[in-house]
């Protein structure tokens, strides 16, 4: 049987900072601290004046600026502004470089290897992207508790019908809670293609929650990083208020078995083009 201490819980306003020339870096997660194969997780800080230059090599990176910032971000021969929610999806060999100006620029970088044919189940795998809050399709939670914002999913349409991402390396994105807000007690397993199962964390940014593994339960603040190992059970409730909070699985190949009798499950559909539009479900699949 599964518990509360099978899971990693680290804060990332405490952990131990590494200056590099960028600023600081803090590692939360990898192979040698949580046990993630397929998964890195840093915070990084670029100071005033500074800049990092990120190079994918043979990995998926994704970084995404976690609080308001002033900078720039450029990718693609164009430049963005480093605004909060903003970031960059990066598929082996391309880079992107991020500018502090004014303000540090606070950096969740993710890095994913390059999953093997079998999950990639025919996708192309590229290219990456830039993106902002303005250009992902929110979703809401059939309970109407829950919205989140994919940076990274391929099974995410754009209004056009097409794929927000060409690869299943990772699923990643933004997720508000609203006071009460709660997922089912839910557990994911591996596939076929992927028998380890997804490595999948999240990282807090505003409010509080409540982490629950098998009627054990631990409240965690702002900037905490919880690790959940592949086949642990879990949920995740706002505490005292709304919770806003970064969820990252890799890769995505896995099966997710909801385990409490909420109604809602795990469905999810499309915020509506206009006021009197039917909503759409998300197809998972």
């Amino acid at each position: 049987m599964s518990s509360i201490s099978d899971i990693s819980i680290v804060d990332s306003n405490t952990a131990a900072a590494r200056s590099v020339a960028h600023g600081t870096e803090r590692e939360l997660c990898s192979p040698a601290l949580c046990g993630a194969r397929n998964l890195t997780v840093y915070r990084r800080t670029v100071s005033p004046g500074r800049q990092l230059d990120l190079r994918a090599g043979g990995d998926y990176h994704l970084a995404y600026v976690m609080a308001p910032a002033t900078g720039t971000i450029h990718f693609g021969g164009k430049t963005h502004e480093a605004e909060e929610g903003a970031g960059v999806l990066l598929q082996p060999g391309e880079a992107a470089r991020f500018e502090a100006a004014g303000s540090a620029i606070e950096l969740l970088h993710m890095v994913v290897p390059k999953p093997p044919a079998a999950v990639e189940a025919g996708l192309p795998g590229g290219p990456g992207y830039f993106f902002n809050r303005k250009s992902l399709r929110a979703l809401s939670d059939a309970s109407g508790g829950r919205v989140r914002r994919f940076c990274a999913e391929s099974s995410v349409r754009l209004k056009d019908g097409s794929r927000l991402t060409q690869t299943n390396a990772i699923q990643a994105g933004e997720m508000h809670y609203k006071a009460g807000g709660s997922s089912p007690y839910h557990v994911h397993h591996g596939t076929d293609a992927n028998p380890d199962g997804p490595y999948h964390c999240y990282v807090t940014f505003k409010g509080r929650g409540v982490v629950e593994v098998e009627n054990e339960f631990r409240e965690i603040e702002p900037g905490t990083l919880v690790y959940f190992p592949p086949g642990v059970p879990h949920r995740l409730r706002s505490h005292g208020g709304p919770l806003d909070y970064f969820e990252i699985q890799a890769w995505r190949s896995f099966k997710t078995t909801v385990l409490s009798e909420e109604a809602q499950g795990l469905k999810w559909f499309y915020e509506p083009d206009g006021p009197n539009a039917v909503p759409m479900e998300w197809n998972q699949s």
